[in-house]
C-alpha cells in the first residue's frame, strides 16, 4: 500500500514501495493527485521502473486505461521524441534522405505526447516549411510523418489506443507536385561531359559519369557499389539493394570493364571510396561541378544523366518496356513519363502492323 503524508510546505508526498525497486515517491499540491500517482506507480510496473531509473520526465498524462482481451490495462503513451527514436531504430527506410526529414519532425513535436499532436499542429508546420521549399518536398515531409504515425499505430500496444493518423485529416493541407524536371544531354553534351571528366582532379569521375549514362543507374546505387559486387566474367554489376527494394543487373560494357580493371582491388571496399575511409564513399561534388563548368552544362543534376539514359534509349527505337526495365522501373507507369520520346517507335510499330494486315 502506498502512503501518503502531509509536508510542511502543504503539499502531499506519495511514496510507493516495490519489490525489486528502490522506494518511489513524488510531491503534489493535492492529496488526490498524490493518490492518483500512486495508484498509476503500482499498476504500471513499466512506469514504476523508468521511475526507478530516474527518469523524471514521466507524468500522469502519459499513463491511461485502455481496453485489451476484455481487460482494463494501463498504457504509458510516449512523448514524440521518444517515439521517433524508436521508430528510427527498428525502421527499415531505404530512401536515406527520410531520417533527416523525420527528424525535422522530432524537433518540431519532441515533449508533446504522440496523442497530442492535432492536425492543426501539423497543418502549421507544414504551411510553415512550404514557403522555403517546394510542393514536392513538403509532400516529402508529410509522407514522412504520416509513416511515424502508421507505425505507432501498428504497435502491438499502441494500436490499443486507436489513435487516428492526424495526417490524414481533411484539415492538414495538400500541395502541388512540382512538374517532372526531365533534362536529357544531346550526344554532343554527352561527350563534352565524359571528356571533362577524363581530366578531373578525381580519377574516377569518368568512370563514375560512363558508368551512370550506360546503365542508368542511381547515384546512390552507383556509390554503393564495392568490388565484391563485380562479375567480371559476366560483364555485370549486382545491386542487391535499390530505391524500390527488388535487386538489379546493371550491364557494363567493355569500355567500362577495361577502367574498372585498372583499379580493380582484391578486397571488397567500395569501387568509388572516400580518401579517408574506404568504407565509406568519395564525396565528388566539387569534381562535379567543375565538369559541369568545363562542358559548360547548366542547372543539370547528377540524376538527369538516368533521364539521358531513356532518352539515349527511346532515341535508337528501344520499346518503354526495355527502358524501364534497364532502369529498373517497378511499374510501368514509372516509364510512362518518357512516353512523349517514343512517337517515333509508336509510329513505326503502328505502321508495321497495318501493313502486315493489309499488305500496303
Amino acid at each position: 500500500m502506498p502512503s501518503i503524508r502531509k509536508l510542511p510546505s502543504g503539499n502531499f508526498q506519495a511514496i510507493v514501495r516495490l519489490k525489486n525497486l528502490r522506494p518511489l515517491h513524488a510531491t503534489f499540491p493535492t492529496k488526490t493527485k498524490a493518490k492518483e500517482w500512486a495508484k498509476q506507480v503500482e499498476s504500471d510496473t513499466v512506469m514504476a521502473r523508468k521511475l526507478a531509473l530516474g527518469d523524471h520526465d514521466l507524468s500522469l498524462e502519459q499513463a491511461i486505461q485502455v481496453d485489451g482481451n476484455g481487460r482494463s490495462m494501463t498504457c504509458l503513451v510516449p512523448r514524440f521524441g521518444e517515439w521517433v527514436d524508436e521508430y528510427l531504430s527498428n525502421a527499415d527506410i531505404a530512401d536515406k534522405s527520410a531520417y533527416g526529414r523525420v527528424k525535422f519532425w522530432r524537433e518540431r513535436f519532441a515533449n508533446k505526447l504522440i496523442t497530442d499532436i492535432t492536425p492543426e499542429d501539423i497543418d502549421d508546420e507544414l504551411l510553415t516549411l512550404s514557403k522555403g521549399v517546394t510542393g514536392s518536398t513538403v509532400n516529402r515531409y508529410k509522407s514522412n510523418l504520416s509513416s511515424v504515425f502508421l507505425a505507432f499505430n501498428r504497435h502491438q500496444i499502441y494500436k490499443r489506443l486507436k489513435h487516428p493518423n492526424p495526417v490524414r485529416s481533411e484539415f492538414v493541407s495538400s500541395f502541388s507536385e512540382n512538374p517532372p524536371k526531365d533534362r536529357f544531354l544531346s550526344a554532343e553534351e554527352q561527350r563534352a561531359l565524359l571528356g571533362a571528366a577524363k581530366t578531373s582532379h578525381w580519377d574516377r569521375l569518368h568512370l563514375l559519369v560512363l558508368m551512370a549514362l550506360t546503365t542508368g543507374a542511381r547515384r546512390g546505387e552507383l556509390m554503393k557499389l564495392t568490388w565484391g559486387d563485380i562479375d567480371f566474367q559476366a560483364n555485370i554489376a549486382r545491386l542487391e539493394i535499390t530505391k524500390n527494394g527488388n535487386p538489379r543487373l546493371l550491364p557494363l560494357l567493355p569500355e567500362v570493364i577495361k577502367i574498372l580493371i585498372g583499379f580493380a582491388s582484391q578486397n571488397d571496399h567500395l569501387i568509388f571510396p572516400s580518401t579517408i575511409d574506404p568504407n565509406r564513399p568519395f564525396d565528388f561534388k566539387k569534381a562535379w561541378q567543375k565538369a559541369l563548368r568545363e562542358a559548360d552544362l547548366v542547372g543539370f543534376r547528377f540524376h538527369d544523366l538516368r533521364h539521358t539514359v531513356a532518352s539515349n534509349m527511346v532515341a535508337n527505337g528501344r520499346s518503354l518496356i526495355e527502358t524501364g526495365t534497364l532502369l529498373g522501373h517497378k511499374q510501368a507507369s514509372t516509364t510512362m513519363r518518357y512516353a512523349h520520346l517514343d512517337s517515333k517507335h509508336t509510329a513505326k510499330m503502328a505502321y508495321d502492323v497495318w501493313e502486315a494486315i493489309h499488305g500496303i
